[in-house]
Formats: structure tokens, C-alpha cells, sequence
């Protein structure tokens, strides 16, 4: 039975032992799945010195359950992982670090694998299996590299934050995030907190006390869209619209009044919002500075901004980030449109000449990061990526990354808006209909550098249509 061998080598502008910590502190898995092929880890026991974790993946529709072992650690040096059960006939996956000088590193993954089934497993599977790995390291090396310098812009004491929405699609990446720079991060959950976990009631207005803590991030908020199926969208109810106001209102009021009634609150703030505050705003370009819409979302975003003022007065530094459309293959409308787009269909809504300011998940976490470190930031921030575009555009983005050449036969049949308007009411407006093209200048200027400023580009990442060669 042959066995495959793949070679990826990495340098990045930080000390080889900053590169080796990032991968052994908790997060690292977790950063370096990529949404176009996730996996959720069933069971972990010890870290990367001898330790061992069980992986839930699918192999088409089929579960599989891969158990991989930790061995041969050496710090700053090297760890390899070994398949003890799963997919694959055999692997080994050497991890190894190399200083190049006091500022400098490299690493290097060497994998040894085997097929199932032979030289038949070879034949069917042998380029498929090559091309996964390709792609899962063109995602990772882009993660790896841009996380760390992102973090090296920080040298100050480990942080402890508190976080709101930790389990969210954010959430998570943020924790990870966060983690793997050292920081500590607890999550506030509603009901019984677990090991590690705060805890808050919006019924009963009470929270555990965030004394003594560096920072809050709060996220949490009533989805503003729940897809059936993962495919459609469901309508705003009487409920529905109850629940995005008053979740994110009353919640960002609890957090505020709370932080604000303390000797030693949380230095700052960081509180998501939405570029929903704008409204409907044609071909406007815009800043912070602007005033709301007047649709009931633009009426939300104000409230939900207006109830943090409790924290502003007691001198906290607060900032507002108003978040574009965030594209991740695991949420938003990415997601709705990109099952859609699989399925041969990604077509121009309502004529597709709306403008859709969008930003990456990525580029969501390193922002915040940003926002936590960046002590002259706060206030309202427009978090969107440089390069907004066209509905049309975007539509076409998507099905040229899935399909290729044959893309365009994708977007042959144009969505009239008020077909969409029919089926999906208020939302639609939200999702696809509303033209808001906001300025990033402020955060840009504050020393922030996008990592995704081109949409083909962000979705070639975020869906592995890239390899390793075209990763720059």
C-alpha cells in the first residue's frame, strides 16, 4: 500500500516561541478548522504533549469518528499527531518549528498517509484526498499567520474577559481567538453556568459580578434570522420583532448598569451593533457620523446603541462596532445563498444594483481584538470591508468561486424584489433589498488592516476554493 506524502512550510514574523505557543495553547483546533469542511471535537484529554482528541467528522453523509494522538513533543521543536482510529489507512502529521532569528519562525507539517482499500482507495480517492488537504492548509496557513500578527501588536498582561454570545458564530472564533494569544475568556450564559462559565438573567436583571475583569464583549441578540433547513429564511412574527428589539436592548442595559455600579469595572466595552442603523440608503456612502433610518431594524440598532450609555457616563470606554453582513459558509447570507448557489441558482435580486457592504468572519474576531487594544478607538465603528458591492456583483462573486466558468449560467433568472418581499417581509428588506454602503475609513485610520478586502477572495477562504500556491 503507497504511502502520500504532503509538505507545507510557513514563516511568520514572530519568535519561534510565540509560534509554538499559539499551537499549544486551547483555541488552535479550533482556529485552524476551516467552516468549509468543519468538525466538532467529541472528546479531548491532555494537549499537544501526550494528549489525545476525538474528532466528529462526516465523510459525505456518513459520521466518522477520528481519534488522533499527540507524541513526540518537544517545545519550540516539534509534536506530531498519529491517526489511532478513523479514516484513513494510516496518518502521521509532524508538526515542526524552526527559529530563523530573534523575530522570525517557520513551521513545517509533514504528512505521511495511507488510503483505505489500496491501490483502488489510490485510484478514486487519491487526487480528491490531495486536493482536501491542499485546500484545509491554504486555509490554515492564512489563519495561522494573520492571527499571529495580529496578536503581536499586543505585549501588555494576559486579559481576562467576560463575553455575551460566546457560543455564537462570532463567539466562538473570538474565544479561540482570544485563547490562543493567552488571554483568558469566560462566557456568560443564561441558566446554569458550567466550570468556567459567568452568568446573567434579563428576566430578573441580575448577572454575576464582572468585577476585577479587563474587558466585555457583548454579542448576544436574538438572531434576526433562523433559515429553515439552512436553506429559507424565516419571516419577522409579532414575537420575532419583540425578541431582536428587547434582547439586545435589555441585555446591553443589564451589562451597562451593572459595570457602571462597580469600583473596579471592565476598562472597555465592546459591544456589537449593526450597519442596519443606516437604513435604506441608496448610493449614500456612509460614516459614523450618520444619522438612522427609519425602518423598524435602523430603530433597533439606535435603541440598542442608546441603552450602553450608562457605561459611557461612568467613564468606560465603549465602542459600538456596526457590523456589515458577516460571510461565513456556518451563518448569514452566505450561508442561505451559498446552499442556494450549490444548487446552480445565484441569481440578482430585485435588479442587483443595491449596494451590500460585507466584512469576513475573520475580520469580525480581529476586530474586536483591535477594539479591546486600541485605546483611542470608541464610539460607533463601521465594521465592513473597504470594497463594498453591488448585489449583482456579489451574487456573481459567488457562483464564479463555486462554479467556475459555468457560473454565470447560475444567475440566468432574476428575483424581482417584491417576490422576495412577499415570502420573507421585513427580513428580506434586511437580507437583500436595502442598499447600505458604509465608509471604513475611521477604523482604517485607527491602524486597523483588513484581511479580506476583496470579496472573491474572502469567499475563495472561506469556501476552499484556493490552494496553497494563490494564498497571498
Amino acid at each position: 500500500m503507497a504511502t502520500s506524502n504532503f509538505k507545507s512550510e510557513l514563516e511568520v514574523p514572530v519568535p519561534v516561541d510565540q509560534l509554538f505557543s499559539w499551537h499549544e495553547n486551547p483555541g488552535a483546533f479550533e482556529r485552524l478548522t476551516p467552516p468549509f469542511d468543519p468538525v466538532t471535537i467529541k472528546k479531548r484529554k491532555g494537549g499537544i504533549d501526550g494528549g489525545e482528541v476525538h474528532i466528529q467528522m462526516n465523510l459525505g453523509p456518513v459520521p466518522l469518528t477520528w481519534v488522533a494522538k499527540h507524541h513526540d513533543y518537544i517545545k519550540n521543536k516539534q509534536f506530531l499527531d498519529e491517526q489511532v482510529s478513523g479514516p484513513f489507512a494510516s496518518w502521521e502529521h509532524q508538526h515542526l518549528f524552526e527559529k530563523i532569528d530573534s523575530k522570525s519562525s517557520k513551521l513545517i507539517d509533514e504528512i505521511d498517509y495511507k488510503l483505505p482499500f489500496g491501490t483502488l482507495g489510490n485510484v478514486f480517492g487519491g487526487a480528491f484526498t490531495r486536493q482536501k488537504i491542499d485546500q484545509m492548509f491554504a486555509y490554515r496557513r492564512n489563519i495561522t499567520k494573520n492571527d499571529l500578527i495580529s496578536q503581536s501588536k499586543y505585549n501588555g498582561k494576559p486579559l481576562d474577559v467576560v463575553m455575551t454570545g460566546g457560543s455564537g458564530l462570532i463567539g466562538t472564533q473570538l474565544k479561540a481567538f482570544l485563547n490562543t494569544a493567552g488571554h483568558s475568556v469566560e462566557n456568560i450564559v443564561r441558566g446554569r453556568p458550567q466550570k468556567g462559565e459567568l452568568s446573567w438573567n434579563l428576566d430578573n436583571k441580575t448577572m454575576s459580578n464582572l468585577s476585577g475583569k479587563d474587558v466585555v464583549v457583548h454579542l448576544a441578540g436574538e438572531p434576526i434570522s433562523k433559515p429553515l433547513g439552512g436553506m429559507i429564511p424565516l419571516p419577522w412574527t409579532k414575537w420575532k420583532r419583540k425578541e431582536i428589539l428587547e434582547s439586545r436592548v435589555n441585555g446591553t442595559k443589564l451589562i451597562s448598569e451593572h459595570i457602571a455600579s462597580l469600583n473596579n469595572p471592565p476598562k472597555v466595552l465592546v459591544c456589537a451593533s449593526a450597519i442596519g442603523y443606516y437604513g435604506d440608503r441608496g448610493e449614500d456612502l456612509l460614516s459614523e457620523d450618520e444619522s438612522n433610518g427609519n425602518d423598524y431594524f435602523s430603530h433597533v440598532v439606535k435603541e440598542w446603541e442608546k441603552a450602553a450609555q450608562p457605561a459611557i457616563d461612568a467613564g468606560i470606554r465603549v465602542v459600538f462596532l456596526r457590523i456589515a453582513p458577516v460571510m461565513s459558509p456556518l451563518g448569514g447570507a452566505l450561508q442561505v445563498l451559498g446552499n442556494a448557489a450549490k444548487l446552480g441558482s445565484s441569481p440578482p435580486v430585485a435588479g442587483g444594483k443595491q449596494w451590500w457592504s460585507w466584512v469576513s468572519v475573520d475580520d469580525v474576531v480581529d476586530v474586536i481584538h483591535h477594539s479591546i487594544i486600541t485605546e483611542s478607538l470608541s464610539g460607533p465603528v463601521n465594521v465592513a470591508s473597504p470594497n463594498p458591492v453591488r448585489q449583482g456583483e456579489w451574487a456573481s462573486t459567488l457562483a464564479k468561486v463555486i462554479w467556475g466558468r459555468f457560473g454565470k449560467l447560475t444567475g440566468l433568472i432574476p428575483v424581482p424584489g417584491f417576490a422576495l418581499k412577499a415570502i420573507l417581509g421585513e427580513f428580506g428588506d434586511v437580507l437583500a433589498l436595502s442598499s447600505i454602503k458604509v465608509d471604513s475609513s475611521k477604523l482604517i485610520d485607527s491602524g486597523y488592516k483588513f484581511r479580506f478586502n476583496h470579496l472573491e477572495d474572502c469567499f475563495r477562504h472561506l469556501l476552499g476554493k484556493r490552494t496553497e500556491e494563490n494564498l497571498q
